[in-house]
C-alpha cells in the first residue's frame, strides 16, 4: 500500500479551494470539518486549513501534520475519487491523536456511505 502524499494529491490552487467551499458537501465532526466533492481524477486529493485561532505556528503545523498523516495512511478507505478540504476546529487543541483519528475514520465512513447510495 502506498502511504505517500504526492504533489498531485494535494489541493493547492485557489480556484480548487473556492470550488469546494462553494459546491462541496459538508461533514461536521467533533474535531474536523470535511468538505468533499467528486473529482475527475483516478485518485483523491486533499487540502488542509488550520486557522490561527488554533494556536501558534508550532501547534498549527502539528495539526496539519496529523491531518496529512491521517489522509496518507487511510487513502485505501476512500472508495471514490474525491477532493477534500479538511478544516481543523478549535476543539482539536485539547484532543489526543487517537480521538482525532477516530473522528477522521468516522467521517470517511460517513462520506463513503453518502456516495454509495448516490
Amino acid at each position: 500500500m502506498n502511504e505517500t502524499l504526492s504533489p498531485q494529491e494535494r489541493i493547492k490552487k485557489k480556484k480548487d479551494f473556492f470550488l469546494l467551499y462553494k459546491k462541496g458537501n459538508h461533514y461536521r465532526g467533533k474535531y474536523l470539518i470535511i468538505l468533499h466533492l467528486p473529482n475527475e481524477f483516478d485518485f483523491s486529493r486533499m487540502g488542509v486549513v488550520v486557522s490561527k485561532k488554533i494556536g501558534n505556528a508550532v501547534k498549527r503545523n502539528k495539526i496539519k501534520r496529523w491531518i496529512r498523516t491521517l489522509f496518507r495512511r487511510n487513502k485505501s478507505l476512500i472508495k471514490n475519487s474525491l477532493d477534500f478540504i479538511i478544516i481543523a476546529k478549535k476543539e482539536i487543541r485539547e484532543a489526543s491523536w487517537i480521538e482525532v483519528q477516530e473522528d477522521y475514520l468516522k467521517a470517511i465512513k460517513s462520506i463513503n456511505q453518502k456516495y454509495q447510495s448516490a
